[in-house]
C-alpha cells in the first residue's frame, strides 16, 4: 500500500473526501503527530510520535516551560549603573560600569529611565569611560547555518547588553508637506541623509514599499517617494554590533538628557567595591514569555535560554548550564529525553531535535502544573493574535498554538479547549523539503484532530 494511503487510513478512518484529498499531499515519513487529553489518560492519536524531528520555533515551548519552573513567573532581570569613582560637583571622576544580565525586553525607554535616574543622583558629567560589564554570559549559544540571514532581526544573537533587539528604527513623519525621518535611538555614530520626496499616493500598507534604505559607514541614506499616509510609520535597520549599539545608544540618550561624556566605551568588570548608583528591574518573565511565543522572537528566546544557565549552579559555561538545567527538569518530571538535541532553545537551529511525544509530555506537564495559566496565556490565539492571527478562523480562540517555521520545517504545538473545558494537547511536526507547500495540509491535520476530539467529547456522558 502506498505510504500516502497508509497515513490517510491510519489517521483518518472516516473523513470528508475533500479533506482526504488535501491530506493526501502528506507523505507518512514527513510528519509526526501526537495528541492527548489534558484532563484524561492515554493518547488520543499519534503517528511517528517517537521520531526525533526538527521542531523549529515550537522548541520555544520547552524553554518557556523550563523558565517558568526554574525561575518562576515573577522573575525579573536586573540592570545596574555603578562606579568606584567619587562624585564631585556633578562630575563623576572616573569610569561608570553598566552591569547588564540579558534582559530580553530592554529598550530605549528603559535606558532613558536609567540615565534619568543617574541625573537625579547628581551626575552631570562622566569624566571616565563607560565600561560594559558582560560577565553574566560566559558564552553565547550558537545558531549555525543562518549566516546569510545575519542582517535580519530574527537572527540577532542574544547579549548581556541587548537593547531594542539591536535594531534602530527609522520613524517617518510629514511636516509642512515634506517627508521627515528620525533615527530612534539617535545613534551618535550615524547621520541621516534624507532624500525622501512627497508622493500623491493615498495608501501606505507597508512603508518599506516606498522607501529605500542604504547603510554606509556612519551614514544612513533614505530615498524614495513617501505617501502622506505613511506619517507615523517605521522600519528597522540593523547597523551595529552589540557593544557599539549599546555604547552609542547610551551616549546619544545621555547627551539628549543634558549629560556630558563619557570619554569612550570599552569592556570592563565592575570591582567589588563599586557603588550602585542606579538599579532597574525588568518586566516579569511572563511578559517576555508572551512576546517570545506569540511573535516567535528568537533573540528573546535565546536570551531566556541563557538566563536558565545564569540562574543555575555555575560550571563556568552558561550554555552548558542552560542545557543541564532543562535536562535535569525533564528527568525530575519523568519525561524521556532520548534523542533530544539542544542548541539554543529557540528553534533557530538546523540541529535541534525533539519528538512529538516528548514535546507533548511537556505540554501536559505545563497544563497540569502551577503555572498553567501563565504558560497557556503566552500562546497565540487562533485567528486573533501573534503568528496565528490569520490562521484557523474556523476554530477561533479555543485553539492556542505555537508555530514553527524554517525552510524545511513547519510545526504546530499547543492546546484546543472544548466548550465544556476539556483540553486536547496537540503536537504536529513536519520535516520536508516540501514544507512550504504543505502548510495548508498541516492546518487541516490539526483541524481534523480537533473535530474528532470534539465529537469524542460530545459522546461522553
Amino acid at each position: 500500500m502506498p505510504l500516502r494511503m497508509t497515513l490517510l487510513l491510519a489517521l483518518l478512518c472516516a473523513v470528508p473526501p475533500l479533506f482526504a484529498a488535501n491530506l493526501g499531499a502528506l507523505r507518512a515519513d514527513e510528519v509526526a503527530l501526537w495528541a492527548a487529553p489534558v484532563e484524561g489518560h492515554g493518547v488520543f492519536d499519534e503517528h511517528r510520535a517517537d521520531v526525533a524531528m526538527n521542531p523549529a520555533s515550537t522548541m520555544k515551548l520547552l524553554t518557556g516551560w523550563a523558565a517558568l519552573n526554574r525561575l518562576g513567573p515573577g522573575y525579573r532581570w536586573r540592570s545596574e549603573l555603578s562606579t568606584a569613582a567619587r562624585l564631585e560637583n556633578g562630575v563623576l571622576k572616573g569610569d561608570l560600569y553598566w552591569v547588564a544580565r540579558g534582559d530580553p525586553r530592554f529598550d530605549t525607554a528603559r535606558l532613558t529611565e536609567m540615565l534619568r535616574q543617574l541625573r537625579l543622583r547628581g551626575v552631570q558629567r562622566i569624566d571616565g569611560q563607560l565600561l560594559l560589564d558582560k560577565r553574566a554570559f560566559s558564552r553565547i549559544s550558537s545558531a549555525e547555518g543562518f549566516g546569510g540571514d545575519a542582517e535580519r532581526v530574527f537572527s540577532v544573537a542574544p547579549d548581556t547588553h541587548l537593547s531594542n533587539l539591536k535594531v534602530a528604527w527609522l520613524r517617518y513623519f510629514y511636516e509642512q508637506g515634506q517627508p521627515r525621518v528620525v533615527l530612534d535611538p539617535p545613534l551618535a555614530g550615524f547621520t541621516l541623509d534624507n532624500r525622501l520626496q512627497p508622493s500623491a499616493e493615498k495608501r501606505c500598507a507597508d512603508v518599506r514599499d516606498w522607501v529605500t534604505v542604504v547603510v554606509g559607514a556612519g551614514n544612513i541614506r533614505i530615498s524614495g517617494k513617501l505617501p502622506q499616509a505613511c506619517d507615523g510609520s517605521a522600519s528597522y535597520v540593523n547597523v551595529l554590533d552589540h557593544d557599539s549599539y549599546a555604547g552609542q545608544s547610551f551616549s546619544a540618550i545621555w547627551q539628549m538628557l543634558g549629560g556630558v561624556g563619557p570619554r569612550g566605551v570599552a569592556l570592563g568588570a565592575a570591582p567589588d567595591k563599586a557603588q550602585v548608583l542606579v538599579r532597574q528591574e525588568s518586566d516579569p518573565l511572563t511578559q517576555a514569555l508572551s512576546d517570545i511565543n506569540k511573535f516567535s522572537n528568537n533573540t528573546m528566546a535565546r536570551s531566556l535560554w541563557l538566563t536558565l544557565g545564569v540562574e543555575s549552579p555555575h560550571s563556568g559555561d552558561t550554555v552548558a548550564d542552560a542545557e543541564r538545567s532543562i535536562r535535569s527538569l525533564l528527568q525530575e518530571r519523568a519525561i524521556n529525553s532520548d534523542g533530544l538535541q539542544l542548541e539554543n532553545g529557540a528553534g533557530l537551529s538546523r540541529r535541534e531535535r525533539i519528538s512529538a511525544r516528548q514535546l507533548g509530555a511537556v505540554l501536559l506537564d505545563a497544563a497540569r502544573g502551577p503555572y498553567a495559566a501563565e504558560f497557556i496565556a503566552s500562546l497565540p490565539l487562533a485567528s486573533e493574535d501573534g503568528t496565528l492571527h490569520r490562521r484557523f478562523a474556523g476554530l477561533g480562540p479555543r485553539l492556542r498554538l505555537k508555530t514553527g517555521t524554517l525552510d524545511d520545517v513547519r510545526a504546530l504545538a499547543g492546546y484546543w479547549q472544548a466548550p465544556g473545558g476539556q483540553r486536547l494537547a496537540i503536537v504536529v511536526l513536519l520535516n520536508s523539503a516540501r514544507a512550504a507547500q504543505l502548510k495548508g495540509a498541516l492546518d487541516m491535520l490539526v483541524e481534523d484532530l480537533v473535530t474528532r476530539y470534539a465529537a469524542n467529547v460530545a459522546r461522553q456522558p
